[in-house]
């Protein structure tokens, strides 16, 4: 064991906690049966990597941030409101984009397909939405399942 070698840790810091804290999206979140027959293997992404491509900003209009003011349904907008003579920035909120993270969770499955059965680490390239490709780290966490994530998260 290693605290023989090392003792008892100074600290701990959990998958759980590291979610609370925003670093981490749950995956059972989206479906906790979406595998047949149980969970799947993969717990969390990094909000790092989740931030390229797998959120989608919009205002509660549906407006796509960067789309401000292109769009007719700012003119009708209460937050574009004239007020003391200017405009008021667009309030986005940032929704999942549900078919690029089924791709990211169906690429992160075909790396850990490949990982050896004794092992708790792999790592692959995925293709992101912008259609860059990029190496991830798919690591087993204290509660014996994955967290997909880029290399400087590790």
């Amino acid at each position: 064991m290693t605290t023989d070698f090392f003792g008892k840790p100074i600290s701990v810091y959990t998958s759980q906690e590291c979610n609370e804290d925003g670093f981490t999206f749950d995956l059972d979140q989206l479906n906790k049966h979406w595998i047949k027959g149980g969970l799947s293997p993969l717990q969390y992404v990094t909000t790092n990597l989740m931030n390229k491509g797998y959120f989608q900003e919009t205002c509660k209009n549906g407006v796509p941030r960067g789309q401000e003011l292109k769009d007719n349904r700012c003119a009708n907008c209460e937050v574009f409101v004239k007020h003391h003579g200017e405009k008021l920035a667009c309030v986005t909120e940032e929704k999942l984009n549900i078919p690029n993270m089924l791709d990211l969770i169906t690429q992160a499955l075909r790396i850990f397909k490949k990982k050896p059965t004794d092992d708790w680490f792999v790592s692959g390239i995925i293709e992101l939405p912008s259609g860059q490709k990029q190496k991830v780290y798919i690591a087993q966490n204290e509660t014996g399942r994955y967290t997909v994530m880029l290399p400087e998260d590790y």
